[in-house]
């Protein structure tokens, strides 16, 4: 039977359109309390009082703690250690605050209403210290510390380099500047995080059992067992449905080891569930960079040498390193032939959220530089955009293709296979692209302002550790699968099934995915980076291939026929030439068993017809995009309308072009938000101008345009299925693209486009300074 490859429809979705979804906010207890926490309101402090009393005298509070209570708790760890960063991350309950938002104290309570109004009770006084928020003011020499023990706000300072870009420089016949400025934006799941955790101490030995809304299941168990100082045996972790993430549930947070400690100390079950406010002001924030990037190239437009100088902000705290400005700063060459490259980002702490990979993890950032730069020398060159970029192009008999860069785990980055000239190819026919650039001009002559961007980028994925599968034949003939993958809604249960459906030829429906819980699979990395199919799924194939040989050699035992002479086919194991001579998997799998008890084991397999394998990735698989914008900019209001936009991917092989279709979509539609609408917005002080969706704007169905997406698959010579990742492949080219488009759009007027996301008000700015700048140049 054939599946891998094919459209299909995502098994899960039945039951979550019906309401039968089971999320961390669905699951109940007996004798479950509700935790609630008091957060900070300054962004850099420290608490001199603070009286629990009054809070602790509510009826209905159970506890309540504070900085006190929680001093023997460690500070959270550093996910991503590098040798060159200054690490501080967050301590649970400290008494100096870092951010606004950062919780303080905590209060346990029979309901969540008691809480929070035991929350209002809590009488603290804090002694304000000098705060900084703002990236460019961290960076400058005397600028407040946003932590008083360490000598300066550089967290760690980056720097990347091919050949002697500086010198190179020189050579250029056209030399192009330009400044990103690329805004923080919210992760912004449905879904905020929760959690639900509960001791057992009836068993030899104490055990912890926690429902989570989280990516990284195994890596949540093992800072949980590290934390409490009992093995990871002790520890199980379930990740139930998880109603999407995008990189928000991957961290480990301070309460995620808050909840299940105050359960141990009040010796009843407690949940919490983050609220929306919560979310907008202590879940991890991502993009916020500032680069200030120059372009070299000949006459003919090929490119010299490109040199970035950026600054990243990593806000209060490290939790997961600064894995975000390391990719930026590995990929700005993204697809494009560069021999000379320099590039040097600082990162800063500030009093502000932390920041972690958000969908696209730096590569949306990346993507930019490059590409406008490249249309920045199209222009002056008097060159089609679109044409500079393809004529600078890696080529498909290149691959694989060394960058001589240092890929974001330190090892020399390699790509491993593509056809980046199909991709434009594919977008100029597809798009239509010499009939937009047409219209452009008619469209133009009648006073509208039409705006046509392109885009070519990439993204390096599947990256390790490893991940691992069992594959199950059951006496009912159905395949249960496990992983140690955890799925927020892309579709494992279907594409997984797919794997070991075509490699055991069973119908789908007979294949079960289970994953999300450490007692089902012992170990895992955490669904992030868009690794999924890439590694898991390799690892499910792997898994498969082994039942398959098993199967074979008992049914050759159990048939008394030759294993060369069997074939699997629809569930069974049967004779090639003689259809009729079969054994069902089911019925192998009842005597894989072996029998009654005490009876001698003679069977040509191990028992069980089951296998467990790990994939591990040499590197990354290069996943590649080609993307295309047509927006149109209002003349009066200067509001932006997406006219027509096109995506072209290459993600490897397919398991299911139906899913990743729709990741795309939603990767798109994502980025759209980020480059349109989207903005935490923090004042001077460090307080969060933006902690509800009333400030925070967040695109509707409605402000989503149509999109044609089409798919090349060149396979991935890294792993057996020659795939490549998709999860967060669709966001990473839409803030170039959309930038592109829109300075497109108005280059007539002379407005330089700096700034992610571009908003109405900012084009009228820039509208009123060009226009200033005209008048200067008359005047002189």
């Amino acid at each position: 039977m054939k599946y891998i490859g094919q459209p299909m429809k995502r098994k899960i979705d039945p039951r979550l359109i019906r309401g039968q979804g089971r999320y961390v906010a669905d699951i109940h207890m007996d004798g479950a309390l509700s935790a609630a926490f008091l957060r900070s309101t300054h962004a850099h402090a420290n608490i001199t009082e603070i009286d629990l009393e009054q809070a602790r005298k509510l009826p209905g509070v159970v506890a309540v703690f504070g900085p006190d209570e929680a001093a023997e708790l460690p500070c959270l760890p550093v996910v991503f250690p590098n040798p060159n960063l200054i690490s501080v991350t967050q301590r649970p309950l400290d008494r100096t605050v870092h951010h606004v938002g950062e919780p303080v104290a905590m209060v346990i309570a029979t309901s969540r209403y008691i809480a929070e109004d035991a929350v209002d009770l809590i009488k603290i006084k804090y002694e304000k210290l000098p705060a900084v928020s703002f990236l460019e003011d961290a960076a400058r020499p005397g600028a407040p510390l946003a932590h008083r023990h360490l000598e300066s706000n550089v967290a760690m300072s980056i720097s990347q380099s091919i050949g002697n870009a500086h010198e190179r420089m020189k050579e250029a016949d056209v030399v192009v500047s330009h400044r990103f400025e690329i805004g923080r934006v919210s992760c912004l799941p449905i879904e905020t995080r929760g959690l639900l955790a509960k001791w057992s101490h009836h068993q030899p030995e104490p055990m912890l059992e926690v429902y989570a809304a989280t990516q990284s299941q195994h890596e949540m168990r093992k800072i949980l067992s590290e934390t409490f100082r009992i093995s990871e045996h002790q520890v199980r972790v379930i990740a139930p449905d998880v109603g999407g993430a995008f990189g928000a549930k991957a961290p480990f947070y301070v309460e995620d080891m808050l909840v299940p400690w105050a359960s141990l100390q009040v010796g009843a079950p407690v949940s919490w569930i983050e609220d929306r406010m919560e979310h907008m002001m202590s879940c991890i924030h991502e993009r916020e960079q500032i680069h200030e990037a120059t372009l070299g190239v000949t006459r003919e437009g090929k490119i010299v040498a490109v040199i970035d100088k950026g600054l990243a902000s990593t806000g209060a705290y490290v939790p997961w390193g600064v894995i975000v400005p390391i990719i930026t700063s590995s990929l700005i060459p993204g697809p494009y032939r560069v021999t000379d490259y320099a590039c040097d980002i600082d990162v800063f702490y500030t009093n502000t959220v932390p920041l972690a990979p958000y969908r696209g993890a730096g590569r949306p950032q990346a993507a930019m530089i490059l590409n406008r730069l490249l249309d920045e020398a199209a222009h002056e060159l008097n060159m089609d955009p679109l044409e500079i970029k393809r004529s600078n192009l890696i080529q498909a008999d290149e691959f694989p293709y060394r960058t001589g860069l240092l890929s974001r785990d330190g090892k020399p980055q390699i790509y491993d296979s593509g056809n980046f000239p199909k991709l434009v190819e594919t977008v100029k026919s597809e798009g239509e692209y010499e009939h937009w650039r047409e219209l452009q001009e008619e469209y133009r002559k009648q006073g509208r302002n039409i705006g046509i961007g392109t885009v070519v980028c990439i993204e390096n994925t599947g990256f390790g550790n490893y991940e691992g599968a069992t594959v199950r034949v059951e006496d009912t003939g159905e395949v249960t699968v496990f992983t140690g993958a955890a799925t927020q809604g892309q579709g494992h249960e279907t594409s997984l099934a797919q794997v070991a459906a075509e490699v055991l030829d069973v119908p789908l429906e007979k294949v079960i995915v289970r994953e999300g819980d450490t007692s089902l699979f012992p170990y895992g990395t955490g669904t992030f980076a868009s690794r999924i199919a890439t590694i898991a799924g390799n690892a499910v194939y792997k898994a498969a291939q082994k039942v398959k040989q098993h199967a074979l050699r008992l049914a050759a035992h159990e048939l008394n026929v030759p294993e060369s002479a069997l074939e699997l086919a629809g569930g069974y194991v049967r004779k090639k030439d003689e259809p009729g001579m079969h054994i069902s998997l089911g019925a192998l799998s009842h005597a894989a068993k072996g029998g009654a008890p005490g009876k001698t084991y003679d069977l040509p397999t191990d028992p069980m017809l089951e296998a467990t394998d790990y994939f591990a990735p040499e590197g990354a698989a290069i996943t590649s995009m080609s993307d295309m914008a047509v927006v149109e900019v209002e003349p009066e209001t200067l509001q932006i309308k997406v006219l027509h936009y096109l995506s072209v991917h290459d993600s490897g092989k397919l398991l299911n072009p139906l899913i990743v279709t729709g990741q795309y979509q939603g990767g798109i539609s994502n980025g759209i938000g980020n480059a349109l609408y989207e903005e935490i917005v923090y004042d001077r002080e460090g307080q969060l101008l933006t902690s509800s969706l009333m400030d925070y704007l967040v695109p509707s169905s409605t402000e989503i345009p149509e999109m044609t997406i089409h798919h090349i698959e060149t396979p991935s010579p890294l792993n057996p299925l020659g795939v490549k990742g998709a999860g967060e492949s669709g966001s990473i080219p839409v803030l170039a693209v959309i930038q592109s488009a829109v300075q497109d759009a108005l280059r007539h007027t002379g407005v330089k486009i700096h700034k992610i996301p571009v908003k109405p008000l900012y084009l009228k700015e820039q509208l009123s300074k060009a226009a200033l700048e005209e008048d200067e140049v008359a005047i002189q």
